[in-house]
């Protein structure tokens, strides 16, 4: 028996015991393994009971309503939302009565997917070695933000799409097909938007380093700008009605994460001291190396710059935080090639994400032992014929 086919069947048999398999191959750089790992974190977010505050938890009650819709009171529903395309999958499984926990398993896999895709594409560009790649590759695995990835897959889910975007432009040079990405990853989650306008400067200009570095500079004046004085800003544009709405919706009141902090929640403190930290060290190695010049720092500071303009509303701000992640970590990978040196550094930032994962998995805990702590995450038959999680499940 093959050990290709040893590790399908394993994984067949059970997930979690495929996982020493699976990082195997990761290792060697294999393709399959970049499924079946995407596959795992599927299977996670397959599992995962949300909190009653979660992303996740609205989406399930929507998943329960909407199966009462006719087509018409569905377009009706749409009709109030500015992006359409989850929702329609959404109607579409609950008409069919499929359980939503397959979505959210397409839904994550694909996300994770995508990621590594991406990565993958410059490792090809990068003639790395072995242990080196299987360094960053573990990097961009455990940069996952949790709650983000199995909880607000929606929003991942579209930014995925912004990173083929900008990587289809950048690396291909093909705009068109960079373009229908961005649009599509606004069709999924209409904060997405924001990208629209840098994707068409980073195609018309992707030589303009100055510019792209005034930028990155430039976004530090809003981490000191109150929100209401953003607020007062954006409705003096007079935006388009759906993107006012967004803007007020992110700006206007105090959101999920301040309202916890607020009340001294101390998994929320940890959670956005892990979250800074990483950056801190993102911010020190850019203004170090502020010198450089390269197509892939044009794409890092744009994405800074954007996550920047919306410090001051923590929770909106540690979504659009992951795109610049990314392309941080790609950067790094991109110049190790020419500053190796910088590979202490990138094991540095490896303790640090695995820090804020392991503060993570403190933080959710209870959700984890509840989702995963049970003889029917042993196996994937008894995953798959797990009981349907309803809204009865919630934790409080």
């Amino acid at each position: 028996m093959s050990k290709s086919f040893g590790k399908y069947l394993m994984f067949l048999l059970s997930p979690i015991l495929s996982l020493p398999l699976i990082l195997r191959d990761l290792y060697s750089n294999k393709n399959s393994s970049l499924i079946l790992i995407s596959l795992t974190f599927g299977i996670v977010s397959f599992l995962y009971i949300p909190r009653e505050s979660n992303d996740k938890a609205y989406y399930h009650l929507l998943y329960e309503n909407l199966s009462s819709l006719d087509i018409q009171g569905f377009f009706i529903f749409l009709s109030e939302k500015p992006d359409f395309l989850f929702y329609t999958l959404l109607y579409l499984f609950s008409k069919s009565g499929i359980p939503i926990q397959f979505l959210f398993l397409f839904i994550t896999a694909l996300t994770v997917w995508i990621w590594l895709f991406s990565f993958r594409k410059f490792t090809n560009h990068n003639n790395l070695k072995t242990k080196d790649y299987f360094i960053f590759l573990t990097l961009i695995l455990i940069s996952f933000s949790i709650d983000h990835l199995i909880s607000g897959v929606r929003n991942y889910l579209a930014f995925s799409f912004i990173l083929l975007g900008f990587l289809s432009s950048g690396i291909n040079n093909n705009k068109t097909k960079g373009l229908l990405y961005i649009i599509l990853a606004i069709a999924i989650h209409f904060s997405s938007i924001i990208f629209l306008p840098f994707y068409f400067i980073f195609i018309l200009f992707p030589k303009r380093y100055n510019f792209y570095k005034f930028l990155f500079i430039f976004s530090f004046i809003f981490i000191i700008t109150p929100r209401e004085l953003l607020l007062q800003f954006a409705d003096q544009l007079k935006l388009p009605s759906a993107i006012q709405n967004k803007a007020e919706s992110y700006l206007g009141e105090k959101d999920f994460i301040e309202n916890s902090l607020s009340i001294g929640n101390f998994n929320n403190y940890l959670k956005i001291f892990f979250y800074e930290l990483w950056t801190f060290f993102a911010w020190a190695y850019l203004f170090i190396t502020i010198n450089r010049k390269s197509i892939f720092r044009n794409l890092t500071y744009t994405s800074f710059a954007v996550s920047n303009l919306f410090y001051s509303a923590p929770d909106t701000y540690y979504r659009y935080i992951l795109v610049a992640q990314f392309f941080f970590l790609v950067l790094l990978l991109v110049e190790y090639d020419f500053y190796s040196k910088f590979l202490k550094f990138s094991k540095i930032l490896l303790v640090v994400f695995a820090l804020n994962l392991l503060g993570n998995i403190y933080v959710y805990r209870e959700q984890f032992i509840k989702s995963y702590f049970n003889i029917n995450s042993t196996t994937l038959i008894t995953i798959l014929l797990k009981e349907d999680i309803t809204s009865k499940d919630f934790i409080k």
